[in-house]
């Protein structure tokens, strides 16, 4: 498997502790509870891929059939991912671009700090992410607070909550869906 490269994302951490969020990549038990809820032959769209550590975890979960793109806006983090994952679909622009841009998904998994981030952008960005899904698509997030709960509730059908103390830092993982069409 490959390396998640800790002091690659420990070095970014230290230079935009804003934008990276976690001070460690995200552990393989972690990114396996994050891919749990995911349709392993649905499209998946990876937000905050960083070196990849999450990716590893959906890569277990999904088939050959699905369809994955993952994105990072940190240009270093993206080319250690590449090294990582090569032949995986990558974009590197802000997740906001991608998500304007057209389609939908199944799943949308996020490691993107959204209890640091800007309201408004916050705002913005869990929007887009809900018109994105398909009715009845997951949107499953990784945090380290329960910050976000009431957003994320007034946003999605249903939100439940996962807790991964094996994780470094302990993590909260949000699991909301959109609902069914009617």
């Amino acid at each position: 498997m490959p390396s998640p490269q800790p002091i690659t994302f420990f070095k970014r951490f230290l230079a935009s502790p804003i934008a990276v969020g976690a001070v460690l990549p995200t552990s393989l038990s972690t990114a396996r509870i994050m891919a749990s809820p995911i349709d392993p032959m649905g499209s998946v769209l990876e937000l905050g891929a960083g070196t990849g550590s999450i990716t590893q975890g959906l890569l277990l979960r999904l088939t050959d059939s699905s369809r994955l793109t993952s994105v990072e806006i940190d240009p270093q983090l993206a080319k250690a991912f590449k090294k990582n994952y090569p032949n995986i679909r990558l974009e590197i622009k802000d997740a906001e671009d991608v998500l304007r841009q057209g389609g939908s998904y199944d799943a949308i998994i996020s490691g993107i700090p959204l209890s640091i981030m800007e309201a408004k952008k916050k705002a913005n960005l869990l929007e887009l992410i809900k018109q994105k899904l398909n009715p009845g698509g997951v949107f499953v997030a990784i945090q380290y607070s329960l910050v976000s709960k009431r957003e994320l509730e007034k946003n999605f059908h249903s939100v439940t909550i996962k807790f991964s103390p094996l994780n470094v830092p302990p993590a909260f993982i949000y699991v909301c869906k959109n609902p069914k069409a009617a």
